[in-house]
């Protein structure tokens, strides 16, 4: 039940500032493109239509390849944080290819924006799992020595 409070944060952080970036991109990409002139401001529409359907997918699609990936670690059994890093990020990059390739197969723009947001809620869970295990383990330190040395 925690790992999915953790997948629904970095969700609610992933979204945000995957679309951020990629609004960013897109809008050093167009830098010298004319605008419509009925067009408010592109950079923020962009942002808040990424974010609503980076929410999206990252709820109907992201979550179960999370739990896939995850049980697929869990698994494999590596122990260092190296090469579970390496393993999780090799499967990421092959569920975001995946998701390119079948979102839209001949445009490089797809594979950019979809592995940006698959490697950004990536490293935000990842680093989430790792911050909450550090303080647990502290926290559970803290406690052992204050009945220990009391």
């Amino acid at each position: 039940m925690k790992k999915l409070y953790l997948i629904h944060i970095s969700i609610l952080l992933a979204a945000p500032l995957s679309s951020f970036l990629s609004a960013s991109i897109d809008s050093l990409i167009s830098l010298n493109e004319n605008l419509p002139k009925d067009e408010y401001s592109p950079f923020l529409n962009g942002i808040i239509v990424g974010i609503l359907y980076e929410l999206a997918i990252y709820c109907i699609i992201g979550i179960p390849v999370t739990l896939i990936i995850d049980t697929i670690t869990y698994f494999v059994g590596l122990h260092t944080n190296l090469k579970v890093y390496l393993l999780q990020f090799s499967l990421y990059t092959i569920s975001a290819i995946t998701l390119a390739y079948i979102l839209d197969s001949d445009n490089f723009w797809a594979y950019l924006m979809v592995g940006i947001a698959v490697h950004t809620y990536f490293h935000i869970l990842f680093f989430l799992k790792k911050i909450i295990a550090i303080l647990k383990q502290n926290l559970l330190r803290n406690i052992g020595q204050l009945f220990l040395y009391d």
